[in-house]
């Protein structure tokens, strides 16, 4: 699977999350925004920018200013983080 296919696959789930998840704050759908925007228009790999997005929404959940939408995101992504990290330790050992 291609660099751009993981992209897109990143960007079109956060916008299809923006959509089922209308109570969004106002800084999580600017977080959401500005990750899919760079995806859209720089080669930057989706591993990257996920661990930016888990960063942002970490730090709003210390100042307490995440939502139950922002919570289930980070959990989500937190979660396919830790998937991609077991599946490419495997590629790493040829299994």
């Amino acid at each position: 699977m291609g660099d751009s296919m993981l992209r897109q696959d990143l960007r079109q789930y956060l916008l299809n999350f923006v959509v089922k998840h209308p109570k969004l704050t106002v800084d999580e759908g600017y977080i959401i925004s500005e990750a899919t925007d760079r995806l859209q228009r720089q080669k930057r790999s989706q591993e990257k920018e996920m661990i930016d997005i888990i960063r942002a929404l970490r730090q709003l959940s210390y100042q307490q200013h995440l939502s139950q939408d922002g919570w289930q995101l980070l959990t989500k992504l937190q979660r396919k983080q830790w998937i991609w990290g077991v599946v490419n330790t495997f590629q790493l050992f040829g299994h």
